[in-house]
Protein backbone atom coordinates (compact mmCIF):
# COMPACT_ATOMS: atom_id res chain seq x y z
CA UNK A 1 0.00 0.00 0.00
CA UNK A 2 1.35 3.30 -1.02
CA UNK A 3 0.42 5.63 1.75
CA UNK A 4 0.99 9.59 1.57
CA UNK A 5 0.07 12.78 2.81
CA UNK A 6 -0.58 16.12 1.81
CA UNK A 7 -2.10 19.80 2.58
CA UNK A 8 -4.50 21.40 0.41
CA UNK A 9 -4.25 24.46 -0.80
CA UNK A 10 -6.12 27.61 -2.18
CA UNK A 11 -4.71 27.19 -5.10
CA UNK A 12 -3.96 30.11 -7.69
CA UNK A 13 -4.20 29.65 -11.54
CA UNK A 14 -1.85 27.20 -12.70
CA UNK A 15 -0.98 25.77 -9.07
CA UNK A 16 -1.66 22.19 -7.49
CA UNK A 17 -4.58 21.71 -5.44
CA UNK A 18 -3.27 19.24 -3.37
CA UNK A 19 0.66 18.79 -2.40
CA UNK A 20 2.38 15.13 -1.36
CA UNK A 21 4.47 15.52 1.46
CA UNK A 22 4.61 12.74 3.21
CA UNK A 23 5.54 9.09 1.58
CA UNK A 24 5.22 6.21 4.30
CA UNK A 25 6.36 2.93 4.11
CA UNK A 26 9.80 4.27 1.96
CA UNK A 27 11.80 1.14 2.16
CA UNK A 28 9.57 -0.64 -0.26
CA UNK A 29 9.52 1.57 -2.62
CA UNK A 30 12.97 2.62 -2.85
CA UNK A 31 15.61 0.26 -2.53
CA UNK A 32 18.53 3.62 -2.09
CA UNK A 33 16.77 4.45 0.94
CA UNK A 34 16.86 0.64 2.17
CA UNK A 35 20.72 0.60 1.38
CA UNK A 36 21.28 4.43 3.40
CA UNK A 37 18.86 2.77 6.24
CA UNK A 38 21.52 0.02 6.92
CA UNK A 39 24.72 2.44 6.62
CA UNK A 40 26.96 0.44 9.23
CA UNK A 41 27.74 4.37 11.25
CA UNK A 42 23.82 5.05 11.70
CA UNK A 43 22.82 1.32 12.98
CA UNK A 44 26.04 1.83 14.72
CA UNK A 45 24.47 5.05 16.33
CA UNK A 46 21.39 2.93 16.84
CA UNK A 47 22.78 0.49 18.58
CA UNK A 48 24.82 2.75 21.41
CA UNK A 49 21.46 4.81 22.02
CA UNK A 50 18.99 2.04 22.17
CA UNK A 51 21.04 -1.52 22.95
CA UNK A 52 22.19 -4.29 20.80
CA UNK A 53 18.08 -5.33 20.42
CA UNK A 54 16.75 -2.01 18.96
CA UNK A 55 13.79 -2.10 16.89
CA UNK A 56 12.15 -0.18 14.23
CA UNK A 57 9.97 2.43 14.49
CA UNK A 58 9.08 3.55 11.21
CA UNK A 59 10.11 5.02 7.94
CA UNK A 60 8.76 8.26 5.39
CA UNK A 61 10.12 10.72 3.14
CA UNK A 62 9.40 14.18 3.81
CA UNK A 63 8.93 16.45 0.58
CA UNK A 64 9.08 20.23 1.08
CA UNK A 65 8.49 21.51 -2.22
CA UNK A 66 9.36 25.43 -2.75
CA UNK A 67 6.70 27.31 -2.31
CA UNK A 68 5.14 24.59 -2.03
CA UNK A 69 5.93 22.61 1.01
CA UNK A 70 3.27 23.01 4.05
CA UNK A 71 3.95 23.56 7.82
CA UNK A 72 3.98 21.17 10.50
CA UNK A 73 2.74 22.44 13.91
CA UNK A 74 4.96 22.13 16.73
CA UNK A 75 4.46 18.66 18.73
CA UNK A 76 6.33 16.17 20.42
CA UNK A 77 6.15 12.42 18.42
CA UNK A 78 5.14 10.48 21.43
CA UNK A 79 1.71 9.25 22.77
CA UNK A 80 2.25 6.32 25.37
CA UNK A 81 4.96 6.43 27.30
CA UNK A 82 4.41 9.66 29.01
CA UNK A 83 3.22 8.96 32.80
CA UNK A 84 5.59 5.86 32.61
CA UNK A 85 7.40 5.97 36.19
CA UNK A 86 11.16 5.12 33.99
CA UNK A 87 10.12 7.92 31.37
CA UNK A 88 13.77 9.15 30.45
CA UNK A 89 14.37 11.53 27.16
CA UNK A 90 15.42 8.33 25.10
CA UNK A 91 11.73 6.48 26.09
CA UNK A 92 10.10 7.31 22.44
CA UNK A 93 13.23 6.77 20.66
CA UNK A 94 14.43 8.93 17.89
CA UNK A 95 14.47 9.53 13.80
CA UNK A 96 17.27 9.54 11.82
CA UNK A 97 17.13 12.67 9.28
CA UNK A 98 18.87 12.19 6.06
CA UNK A 99 19.18 15.10 4.21
CA UNK A 100 19.52 15.14 0.15
CA UNK A 101 19.53 18.47 -1.12
CA UNK A 102 20.38 19.93 2.46
CA UNK A 103 18.20 22.24 4.65
CA UNK A 104 18.07 25.83 6.32
CA UNK A 105 16.02 28.09 8.33
CA UNK A 106 13.47 28.58 5.94
CA UNK A 107 12.62 24.83 4.80
CA UNK A 108 14.40 22.96 7.48
CA UNK A 109 12.86 21.63 10.75
CA UNK A 110 13.29 23.58 14.09
CA UNK A 111 13.62 22.12 17.18
CA UNK A 112 13.83 23.23 20.56
CA UNK A 113 16.57 21.73 22.26
CA UNK A 114 16.71 20.51 25.68
CA UNK A 115 12.75 19.75 25.48
CA UNK A 116 12.90 15.78 25.39
CA UNK A 117 13.82 16.17 28.94
CA UNK A 118 10.85 18.11 29.74
CA UNK A 119 8.31 15.51 29.54
CA UNK A 120 4.89 16.34 27.85
CA UNK A 121 5.04 19.67 27.69
CA UNK A 122 2.43 22.42 27.47
CA UNK A 123 2.98 23.74 23.94
CA UNK A 124 0.12 25.91 23.54
CA UNK A 125 1.36 27.50 26.72
CA UNK A 126 4.45 28.17 25.29
CA UNK A 127 3.13 29.87 22.45
CA UNK A 128 0.45 31.99 24.02
CA UNK A 129 3.54 32.68 26.28
CA UNK A 130 5.90 33.57 23.54
CA UNK A 131 2.82 35.73 21.47
CA UNK A 132 3.36 34.01 17.92
CA UNK A 133 4.22 30.56 16.52
CA UNK A 134 7.93 32.13 16.85
CA UNK A 135 9.20 29.77 20.39
CA UNK A 136 12.17 32.00 21.42
CA UNK A 137 14.46 28.75 22.49
CA UNK A 138 13.77 26.77 18.85
CA UNK A 139 16.90 26.69 16.42
CA UNK A 140 16.48 25.67 12.67
CA UNK A 141 18.30 22.67 11.65
CA UNK A 142 20.73 23.45 9.33
CA UNK A 143 22.35 20.70 7.41
CA UNK A 144 24.47 20.43 3.42
CA UNK A 145 23.40 17.83 1.14
CA UNK A 146 24.29 14.33 2.79
CA UNK A 147 24.18 15.18 6.36
CA UNK A 148 22.13 13.35 8.56
CA UNK A 149 20.34 14.83 11.57
CA UNK A 150 19.12 12.73 14.50
CA UNK A 151 16.21 14.26 17.20
CA UNK A 152 14.51 12.05 19.85
CA UNK A 153 10.94 12.01 19.24
CA UNK A 154 10.35 14.04 22.40
CA UNK A 155 11.82 17.27 21.36
CA UNK A 156 9.23 19.91 20.84
CA UNK A 157 10.09 20.46 16.79
CA UNK A 158 7.97 21.84 13.76
CA UNK A 159 8.53 23.42 10.24
CA UNK A 160 7.01 26.53 8.95
CA UNK A 161 6.03 26.06 5.15
CA UNK A 162 8.62 26.33 2.51
CA UNK A 163 8.62 29.92 0.77
CA UNK A 164 12.11 29.74 0.20
CA UNK A 165 13.25 28.78 -3.44
CA UNK A 166 15.04 25.58 -2.65
CA UNK A 167 13.43 21.89 -1.61
CA UNK A 168 13.47 20.23 1.01
CA UNK A 169 13.59 16.29 1.09
CA UNK A 170 14.33 14.16 4.24
CA UNK A 171 14.79 10.39 4.27
CA UNK A 172 13.66 9.87 7.82
CA UNK A 173 13.70 6.60 9.77
CA UNK A 174 13.73 5.97 13.47
CA UNK A 175 14.41 3.49 15.76
CA UNK A 176 13.30 2.13 19.35
CA UNK A 177 14.29 0.78 22.48
CA UNK A 178 12.88 -2.90 22.34
CA UNK A 179 11.56 -2.58 25.98
CA UNK A 180 9.31 0.69 24.92
CA UNK A 181 8.01 -1.65 22.48
CA UNK A 182 7.72 -4.54 24.08
CA UNK A 183 4.36 -5.79 25.25
CA UNK A 184 3.12 -2.60 24.61
CA UNK A 185 -0.72 -2.20 22.64
CA UNK A 186 -0.16 0.35 20.49
CA UNK A 187 -0.75 0.95 16.98
CA UNK A 188 0.48 3.40 14.19
CA UNK A 189 -0.73 6.69 11.67
CA UNK A 190 -2.20 4.35 10.07
CA UNK A 191 -2.16 1.09 11.72
CA UNK A 192 -4.48 -1.29 13.63
CA UNK A 193 -4.43 -1.51 17.67
CA UNK A 194 -1.90 -4.96 18.03
CA UNK A 195 -0.04 -6.43 20.67
CA UNK A 196 3.64 -5.58 20.37
CA UNK A 197 4.89 -9.38 21.44
CA UNK A 198 8.16 -11.35 20.11
CA UNK A 199 6.47 -12.58 16.72
CA UNK A 200 5.34 -8.89 15.98
CA UNK A 201 8.81 -7.66 16.70
CA UNK A 202 10.66 -10.07 14.92
CA UNK A 203 8.20 -9.37 11.63
CA UNK A 204 8.48 -5.55 11.44
CA UNK A 205 11.94 -6.04 12.34
CA UNK A 206 12.76 -7.90 9.19
CA UNK A 207 13.44 -5.07 7.28
CA UNK A 208 17.20 -4.59 9.34
CA UNK A 209 18.39 -8.00 8.30
CA UNK A 210 17.10 -7.33 4.32
CA UNK A 211 18.31 -3.72 4.60
CA UNK A 212 21.73 -4.94 5.77
CA UNK A 213 21.79 -7.63 2.62
CA UNK A 214 20.92 -4.89 0.01
CA UNK A 215 23.84 -2.94 1.04
CA UNK A 216 26.14 -5.64 1.03
CA UNK A 217 25.12 -6.39 -2.38
CA UNK A 218 25.80 -2.53 -3.62
CA UNK A 219 28.57 -1.98 -1.24
CA UNK A 220 31.31 -4.66 -0.92
CA UNK A 221 33.80 -3.58 -0.07
CA UNK A 222 32.32 -1.93 3.63
CA UNK A 223 32.09 -3.95 6.86
CA UNK A 224 28.12 -4.49 7.02
CA UNK A 225 26.54 -3.81 10.74
CA UNK A 226 25.90 -7.08 12.23
CA UNK A 227 22.13 -6.91 13.88
CA UNK A 228 22.61 -8.72 17.21
CA UNK A 229 19.01 -10.26 17.19
CA UNK A 230 19.37 -12.13 13.51
CA UNK A 231 23.07 -13.38 14.26
CA UNK A 232 23.14 -17.15 12.92
CA UNK A 233 19.83 -16.33 10.80
CA UNK A 234 21.46 -13.97 8.20
CA UNK A 235 20.70 -16.72 5.41
CA UNK A 236 16.58 -15.65 6.50
CA UNK A 237 17.48 -12.44 5.56
CA UNK A 238 18.40 -12.26 1.66
CA UNK A 239 17.49 -9.36 -0.66
CA UNK A 240 16.14 -10.85 -3.32
CA UNK A 241 12.77 -11.10 -5.89
CA UNK A 242 11.25 -12.97 -2.75
CA UNK A 243 11.99 -10.74 -0.34
CA UNK A 244 10.97 -7.20 -2.39
CA UNK A 245 7.61 -9.43 -2.52
CA UNK A 246 7.47 -9.77 0.96
CA UNK A 247 8.31 -6.30 2.07
CA UNK A 248 5.72 -5.20 0.26
CA UNK A 249 3.04 -3.12 3.09
CA UNK A 250 5.35 -3.95 6.21
CA UNK A 251 5.06 -0.22 7.44
CA UNK A 252 1.59 -1.74 8.42
CA UNK A 253 3.18 -3.01 11.52
CA UNK A 254 5.15 -0.01 12.36
CA UNK A 255 6.00 0.21 16.04
CA UNK A 256 4.23 3.30 16.89
CA UNK A 257 4.28 4.37 20.76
Amino acid sequence: MTQTAGARRHAPDGAPEWVVQVISGSLQFSEACLRVYAHPGLLGVAQALNGTDFTPFNEVVWIKQPGLGGSVAWHQDGWTHWDHPELDEGTHGFNFMAQLYGCDATNGLWVVPGSHRMGKVDIKAMCLAAGSDRLGDAVPMVCDPGDVAITSRQAIHGSFANTSERPRVTVNFGFHRRRSVHGVRSGGVHNPISLYDDAYIAERSRVIGWAIDARAERFGNETPFVYAPNVGREHEFVWDDAAREAIKDYNLKDLGI
